[in-house]
């Protein structure tokens, strides 16, 4: 629904004069000046409010630069082929700064944030991580989502939906008033007219990132508007250290034929080398015959050429709704043609599903390259994990 002209600048004026109320509170301050609540009290331009700094260590889409009251969180590609985009992070209590060049048109956001809109299921374990659910306010299709605390939130009303028939509702968003709204990764046009309400409009495109602990270090960013970035830096280390010890261990070992993917719509989409997934496979020691590929995306091949080079590979791993070996037969009975589905090592990343259905592979696998990774050494190499629990995969029974 279109926004009237005039009730985002209205919008604008209250949003800031809270801000101003909030940045003159008169609550004691602390050795940094600052209230309980994150917000500086009594501003001094010597002192640094920012102790805790992220360091970037495998992301590529993303940078964090720190200045006494301010960051500056730059996303190098918003969505595919975009210009980077940058973001002033301000100290809430913080005078605004004095920018120059590209930095003086861009968005300045009071930081810590109380409230966020989210556009991705990918964003919510980067919030629950950070111990920050509170701050989550809105969902952009509450469906989609596995994580039960969420959905209970979103069911008691504390969690709005703003695009559950897949359009964003620029109206009911203005009215909410959140601080941020973050981006799926693509571009929207109610996005502009979201900003020039007042409100905050941070890209997360996590999904460009080519390796896992890429994706998942974008818990930083989240990390960055909430004030968490100690708690980020803790979160992701672990992660970096269990997944760096599981391809550890499968690096020395033998590796595996394996055959990905399958048909959508009479294509085969397979995992290349370069790409998210072919990083993990290969991480896992898995082989297959498009290994060697560099692209970033999913290779579409027809089915011929895949049952040509990869029909004998003894274990098949998909991403799908399939409960069964049946289903995949019912689905197309060519692939009773394969020898993973001949030997019955089919698996399917479908185990942890949500009340509604959502996939969690799809939402905390993004945050947790590690149990993914830790799947898949357990399916290809289960003597290197012979106690593992599976997190994502499960074997397809006939």
């Amino acid at each position: 629904m279109r926004v009237r002209a005039a009730f985002p600048k209205l919008l604008v004026a209250l949003t800031s004069a809270s801000l101003l109320l909030a940045g003159c509170s008169t609550a004691p301050s602390d050795t940094e000046n600052a209230a309980s609540d994150g917000c500086i009290t009594d501003f001094d331009p010597s002192v640094d409010y920012f102790p805790d700094k992220s360091e970037i260590v495998d992301a590529e889409n993303f940078s964090i630069t720190y200045e006494k009251s301010y960051q500056v969180l730059t996303v190098t590609e918003p969505f595919t082929g975009a210009q980077p985009e940058s973001y002033v992070l301000v100290k809430c209590g913080a005078p605004a700064p004095e920018l120059s060049g590209e930095l003086t048109t861009a968005q300045q956001i009071h930081v810590p944030i109380t409230n966020l809109y989210s556009g991705s299921t990918t964003h919510l374990p980067l919030v629950t991580a950070l111990d920050e659910l509170d701050v989550l306010t809105g969902v952009s299709n509450g469906s989609h989502v596995s994580d039960t605390t969420v959905i209970e939130r979103i069911e008691s009303g504390d969690i709005a939906e703003y695009a559950a028939g897949g359009t964003i509702d620029t109206e009911t968003v203005v009215l909410a008033a959140p601080d941020v709204v973050m981006t799926g990764g693509t571009d929207d046009p109610a996005y502009t007219q979201l900003r020039e309400a007042g409100i905050g409009v941070v890209a997360n495109a996590e999904w460009l990132e080519t390796s896992p602990l890429g994706r998942a270090e974008w818990i930083k960013v989240v990390a960055a508007l909430t004030g968490k970035e100690a708690r980020a830096a803790e979160v992701y280390d672990g992660i970096r250290d269990r997944y760096l010890d599981v391809a550890a261990k499968a690096a020395g070992a033998e590796t595996v034929p394996v055959l990905l993917g399958g048909m959508s719509q009479g294509t085969w989409y397979m995992s290349s080398g370069g790409s998210y997934m072919g990083r993990l496979f290969s991480d896992a020691g898995a082989r297959w015959p498009w290994q060697d590929v560099t692209t970033t995306g999913s290779l579409p091949l027809d089915f011929e050429a895949v049952v040509a080079q990869a029909a004998d590979a003894p274990t098949w791993l998909v991403v799908n709704s399939w409960t069964s070996i049946g289903d995949a037969l019912a689905d197309d009975e060519r692939y009773g043609s394969l020898a993973a589905v001949d030997t019955g090592r089919v698996w399917n990343a479908n185990k942890a599903l949500g009340p509604n259905g959502g996939n969690d592979y799809y939402e905390r696998g993004v945050l947790r390259p590690d149990l993914i990774l830790a799947d898949l050494v357990a399916i290809l190499h289960p003597d290197l994990l012979p106690d593992h629990e599976f997190t994502f995969y499960r074997q397809l029974p006939a």
